[in-house]
């Protein structure tokens, strides 16, 4: 990939995923009381705004730790990840790297006590030098004091890519990690011990990276790809359904309707849907909110809700299934006024 794409590419999407849910197999499961309107659910008790002042996080990637009822924002600028309280107090969390690295999706594994983030070399991403090109890590933290736990470098298995963005992560029933790499165009796979591989490589004949991605509990992982064209629209898009026990059986999901153009951020729910950022195909970034339906265990999908937004990247989907969105544009890396923002259909 040219430089030069990656560097306008940069400017328009990133990713992360976060997700912890346990999944049902689709939506024929879900009780006919679960599918009504959204505004029939229980409210968060979180406020709808969450306003953060003061600190020039860049962040790509939410997490909300139900834990101790906070969020979690990842940092393009190579700070800490910080954890952001209801009234937008916050304090830094993840400590004890030995070089800092830009900061993309975060994924909580509560089961195992840890924090997951995916880290990447932005500078050398941003650089316009075409010998440098990144590189794409896996960051373990324990989830109750931020301390590092693994660093595991994942570009080193790929020595020939062309760049590397280490974007998304899901975790399985096992708590193996998989990680979507944006621009080498592979999911790699990471286990509890922190040995790493190559779990998938895009052969799907669409010519683009994997960005957000999720884990099905009945063992498959949904990966969406696109790319950015140079007007900031999502293009070369698709959801890839992956078996994690036969990766070279992977499908892309047929979709039945208009309005999904590729997920940046997306989370697989509990109810079996899937909720993300996407792109309206008229203006740049992360501009609608969309849900996901499947009545074939994703074999295809609809979108049956949709919404316009602030430019943002993923969303994070709270144990009472209200979904918050950080609001993020790239037009300023370094400001230092960000708001989290509750979305509703």
């Amino acid at each position: 990939m040219k430089k030069y794409l990656i560097l306008s590419t940069v400017l328009f999407v990133l990713v992360v995923s976060c997700n912890s849910n346990t999944n049902k197999k689709n939506n024929k499961d879900i009780p006919k009381k679960e599918n009504k309107e959204k505004k029939e659910e229980v409210k968060s008790k979180l406020p709808e705004v969450v306003k953060i002042k003061g600190i020039a996080q860049n962040p790509e990637g939410i997490e909300y730790d139900k834990n101790d009822k906070t969020f979690l924002l990842s940092s393009l600028n190579a700070g800490p990840v910080i954890k952001v309280n209801a009234d937008g107090t916050y304090k830094p969390f993840t400590s004890g790297e030995k070089f800092p690295l830009s900061t993309a999706g975060l994924q909580i594994d509560y089961k195992h006590n840890r924090l997951l983030v995916a880290g990447f070399n932005g500078t050398e991403l941003m650089d316009n030098d075409p010998k440098t090109k990144g590189t794409a890590y896996l960051r373990v933290y324990n989830l109750k004091t931020g301390q590092i736990e693994k660093d595991i470098n994942l570009s080193s298995l790929l020595p020939k890519a062309s760049a590397y963005f280490a974007n998304d992560i899901a975790i399985d029933n096992e708590g193996n990690a998989y990680i979507s790499d944006w621009y080498a165009r592979v999911v790699y796979k990471v286990d509890l011990d922190g040995n790493a591989s190559v779990f998938w490589t895009n052969e799907t004949g669409i010519p683009s990276g994997a960005n957000g991605l999720d884990f099905h509990s009945d063992g498959y992982l949904l990966v969406s790809i696109l790319n950015v064209n140079d007007k900031g629209l999502y293009a070369d898009y698709g959801l890839v359904k992956i078996p994690v026990n036969n990766p070279k059986s992977a499908q892309v999901v047929k979709m039945l309707n208009e309005g999904f153009t590729g997920f940046d951020g997306m989370v697989l729910k509990s109810d079996g849907r899937v909720v993300g950022v996407t792109n309206n195909g008229t203006g740049p970034g992360g501009n609608t909110f969309i849900e996901l339906s499947t009545d074939d265990n994703w074999l295809s999908a609809k979108v049956i809700n949709s919404k316009s937004i602030k430019a943002s990247t993923t969303v994070a989907v709270t144990p009472d299934n209200s979904y918050y969105i950080i609001n993020q544009d790239f037009t300023n890396g370094e400001a230092k006024d960000w708001t989290i923002e509750q979305i509703m259909f």
